[in-house]
This record gives structure tokens, C-alpha cells and sequence, in this order.
């Protein structure tokens, strides 16, 4: 390594560069996940755009393979490398709201915590993660959902412009592939100060009905409600009556019409239930913020049910499930959430108009392990597959040639498939854009654009 160019380096930047055994190295490296942590080479905090592309230059100039990381929440590894990692988390990471213009302009490395707490005390909301922790770059380059999608689409959706290390200011709609965002601007729309939000919990016994139950609700939803529930192994508070159903209803209004827009729901027979009936909204997006906390090692992977959740794709995971569970006790919780987010404003939008094609009809599920060793890394990597695979045969039924379908939601797969099924009729579109912002494939590490070839 050129120490020469380190110092050259480490003369121009405003912010740090770090390494091994140096101050701030170990929260650089540091991921949501353990085991997505690697030991990088060098660190570089930047506090500017200018930052970033002195950094950019330096690792290249090196051979060194670079990493971008914001919120590290990525369970696929991508804002690791043990080569440069840009860290935006350190400086980059505010939010300020034009209440007047609607706008939210928000730091490369910002969570998602900061931009709600920003456009809250001016009556405002974008669409943000439902777990406030994670960072808003991942999050929205790769589409974002949240509670508010079904009115408002996905983040992506409400992006107006990046700002790019190399100073363009470009609109974009998505993709990580062509350069370091170090601001993005968000649309903000009016949002009550209050939402409904109520913990309801069923009984496994009841599965039949409640398969049917969510389903007829969901035919009828309207673009204000959304739900998450899941079936869980472990915890540090199992149900004493055994393995439950724990579901989160929201409803953007007052309580009285949330409980009655959730009449199916509450028609399933619930057994117990735990409502915050004005629930600040600012909050919203912290209720799942324990179930996801950092530490640990986890390993997740997605799965998206088409055209709708069956009792037989229910059954078939939940006893696959609970056969893996008794095979592997290092295992401290496990399980499956899926999301019932309605998709009027999101299927409303061309797939041309953005890179994020997951716009079908389906229901989201994310299927997970957690667990401290790491030499139960495979374990939990080959169980959790296996596990998307049984739900993927028995609840994925995809018309043929539908892209909306076929994409699912790629934030929540952990071993990329190929770009072109990921971005699937705008792959093309996006391979001019990469030859133009990225023609030597800089940016590999998230579904890996192949750059158009020069023309002569």
C-alpha cells in the first residue's frame, strides 16, 4: 500500500480515514448483523461530497474493492469489503424538512429515525422503514416499503433527485450501481399526528381461519391499512400458551375506523390483544425496533406469495419449520413475517419509470435465523433456504412472463440473483445509464449491473 498516497489522502480529506487498531475502525466495520461484518482495509468517514470522491479515486488507485455503507443493515454483506469501505453513517446523516416545498433532504448515511423525526414537526411524512434504525439509502435504492406504501408507493416512488459523489445532480428512481449518494430528496406529504396501531394475537389452532380470515380483509383493504404478522420460534418472551400468531394492524385515522375497517380480522377471534389507539406516528416505525436490534448473527431471505397466501403453503413452512427448529437449538429465534401491504399506489406506477419492477400482487415474506455462533453460519444459511423453498413451491404461483411478479422485492434477498431478472424490462435501459456513470463496473457489490458496451 502506497503510504505516499495515504498521506495525499489523508491531507485533503475534511473527514477520516482508519484502520486496524485505530480510533473508530471497530464502528466502521461494525454491521447490523455480525456476520456481515469483514475486516476492512481502511475505513473512510467522509464529511462531504468532495470527501467521498477523494476517497473513491484512493481505493481505485490502490486496487481496492469499495463498499458504501449508511444504516449496514444489508444481511447480504454489501456494505462490507476488506477493502475501502465509505462509511456515511458518521457525518452524512442528517435531515432537514422545506415545509413549504414538501421536500426532505436527507444525508447519504441518515436513519430512517431522523428523517421521521424531521418531517413530523411540520405535519409531514414520507414513506420510511418500519424499523426506524435502518438507513435511508439501502432502504430506498432498493425500493422501500412501509407502512404508509399502500397511499404513497415505495421510496423509491417519492425520490426526486440524488446528489452524487462526483457532484451531478440526477433524478433517479432506485439502483445502486452507478456511484455514492451523499443527499437524497424525498417528497413529504401531509400525515396526521396520530395513527392506529393494534397488537392482535391468534392461536395457531386456528389456522384455517385465519388464512381465510386475512385474506378476505385483504381483498377489500384500502390504500390505509397494512399488516405484518408472523409465526415465531423462541424469543426472550415465548407465549406460555405455546406457538402463536402475532399480528401488527395499522390504520392511518382515528381508532374507531381502524377497528372498523379491521372487522375481518377481529371476526378471526383473537385471543388476546394489546391496542395503542393514538399512537404518535413520529413512533410508528420503532414497534419492531427490539425484534430487530443489532447484534448477533442473522440470516434472512425473502420469499413473495402470489397471488395470495394458501392454507397448504401455511401448513407445508409451518411443519417444515418446526421439524428444522428441534434439529438446531443454537437457534434463538426463528421464523417467518409476512406483509400484507396494499399495492394501489405502488401497482399504479409504470415499471419503466423507475428501476424497482416489484410491483405484483403478491404478499412479502421474509423468512429468518438468529443466532451468536458463527459456526452455525451454513446451518442457518442452508435451513432458512430450505425453508423459502418450501414456501416458494407451494405458495408462489406467478403468471408466466410477468415481470411485476417475477422480480419480488430485492431488498430482501440475500444472494442477488441476476440483474437482469432483478431489474427485469428496464435491465437494458440500465446498462446505457451504467456505461454512462459506471462504464468500468466500479459498483458490483448489489446486483451487478453489466455496463452497455462502448459504441464506436
Amino acid at each position: 500500500m502506497s503510504s505516499s498516497a495515504l498521506s495525499e489522502l489523508k491531507s485533503v480529506l475534511s473527514g477520516e480515514i482508519v484502520g486496524p487498531g485505530e480510533e473508530g475502525y471497530d464502528f466502521g466495520i461494525r454491521r447490523w448483523s455480525d456476520s456481515c461484518s469483514k475486516p476492512a482495509t481502511y475505513v473512510v468517514f467522509p464529511k462531504s461530497a468532495e470527501d467521498v470522491t477523494a476517497a473513491i479515486k484512493f481505493g481505485r488507485a490502490e486496487g481496492l474493492e469499495l463498499a458504501i455503507c449508511g444504516g449496514g443493515h444489508s444481511w447480504s454483506g454489501a456494505s462490507s469489503t476488506t477493502g475501502l469501505v465509505i462509511h456515511l453513517g458518521k457525518y452524512l446523516n442528517t435531515a432537514r424538512c422545506d415545509p413549504e416545498e414538501r421536500l426532505l433532504y436527507v444525508g447519504g448515511g441518515a436513519l430512517w429515525e431522523t428523517v421521521d423525526k424531521a418531517a413530523y414537526e411540520h405535519g409531514l411524512a414520507t414513506v420510511g422503514g418500519t424499523v426506524n434504525h435502518t438507513g435511508v439509502g439501502g432502504l430506498t435504492l432498493g425500493g422501500g416499503y412501509g407502512w404508509l406504501s399502500g397511499r404513497l408507493g415505495v421510496t423509491t416512488d417519492n425520490l426526486m433527485t440524488v446528489v452524487l459523489a462526483s457532484g451531478d445532480i440526477v433524478t433517479a428512481r432506485g439502483g445502486s450501481n452507478f456511484g455514492v449518494v451523499t443527499e437524497f430528496v424525498l417528497k413529504a406529504h401531509p400525515q396526521r399526528p396520530t395513527v392506529f396501531l393494534t397488537i392482535l394475537t391468534f392461536p395457531v389452532d386456528k389456522l384455517e381461519t385465519f388464512v381465510e380470515g386475512v385474506e378476505s380483509w385483504f381483498e377489500t383493504v384500502t390504500p390505509d391499512e397494512a399488516c405484518a404478522f408472523g409465526f415465531t420460534q423462541g424469543g426472550p418472551q415465548p407465549s406460555p400458551n405455546g406457538p402463536v400468531i402475532q399480528m401488527l394492524y395499522f390504520y392511518n385515522g382515528t381508532p374507531e375506523d381502524g377497528k372498523k375497517a379491521a372487522k375481518k380480522l377481529y371476526d378471526i377471534g383473537p385471543i388476546a390483544e394489546m391496542p395503542l389507539d393514538e399512537l404518535p406516528y413520529v413512533q410508528l416505525n420503532s414497534m419492531m425496533n427490539q425484534a430487530s436490534a443489532h447484534g448477533g448473527r442473522k440470516y434472512m431471505k425473502g420469499v413473495t406469495v402470489q397471488p395470495k397466501l394458501t392454507l397448504e403453503a401455511a401448513k407445508t413452512l409451518l411443519a417444515a419449520m418446526n421439524e428444522s427448529v428441534k434439529d438446531n437449538p443454537g437457534f434463538l429465534v426463528s421464523g417467518c413475517q409476512f406483509e400484507y401491504v396494499p399495492k394501489h399506489a405502488i401497482s399504479s406506477v409504470p415499471l419503466e419509470s423507475s428501476a424497482f419492477v416489484g410491483r405484483g400482487a403478491g404478499r412479502e415474506c421474509l423468512i429468518f435465523a438468529m443466532y451468536t455462533e458463527p459456526s452455525l453460519d451454513t446451518r442457518a444459511r442452508d435451513t432458512v433456504r430450505h425453508w423459502s423453498n418450501v414456501l416458494s413451491d407451494t405458495g408462489s404461483k406467478a403468471a408466466p412472463g410477468d415481470d411485476a411478479y417475477v422480480a419480488g422485492y430485492t431488498n430482501y434477498d440475500p444472494e442477488p440473483k441476476s440483474a437482469a431478472l432483478a431489474f427485469g424490462p428496464n435491465y437494458n435501459r440500465l446498462r446505457e445509464v451504467k456505461r454512462r456513470y459506471d462504464p468500468e463496473n466500479v459498483w458490483r457489490k448489489w446486483y451487478p449491473i453489466e455496463p452497455a458496451p462502448l459504441t464506436a
